[in-house]
């Protein structure tokens, strides 16, 4: 990325701990973090920061409306922009429901941060 494109990650997270966290690591990795608590928040979030937010990782257990729901929305909204969809729930088709609502990844928790972290390098890559 060059130093005056846009970097900015949206961490959507129930879970305050975890979302802290993922914020503390994206911020070491010289990204600016925008947070929400859960997918309502998130699209407020996305339309008030859309030509700053490169990149969103949602987990999809979230209150008010659902990953899926709030991946689906965004990437009506903004085709372009990069989505993870993550949960610790081990159904089995949850990577393909990702996909088809528009999501560009699935990463299952918990998170080991150097492959998220590489993950999302890749992601916003030149090259992708």
């Amino acid at each position: 990325m060059s130093e005056n494109s846009a970097k900015g990650i949206l961490v959507v997270e129930d879970d305050a701990e975890i979302r802290l966290l993922l914020s503390e690591v994206f911020r070491v990795e010289q990204f600016d973090v925008y947070q929400a608590s859960d997918g309502e928040e998130a699209l407020q979030v996305f339309a008030t920061n859309q030509d700053k937010i490169v990149l969103i990782i949602t987990d999809l257990g979230l209150p008010k409306l659902g990953g899926v729901e709030l991946i689906s929305m965004v990437r009506a909204a903004s085709p372009g922009i990069k989505i993870i969809g993550s949960s610790g729930y081990g159904k089995a088709n949850i990577r393909d429901e990702v996909l088809r609502a528009g999501g560009d990844e699935f990463i299952p928790k918990p998170y080991v941060t150097t492959e998220l972290i590489k993950t999302v390098r890749r992601m916003l890559s030149p090259s992708c």
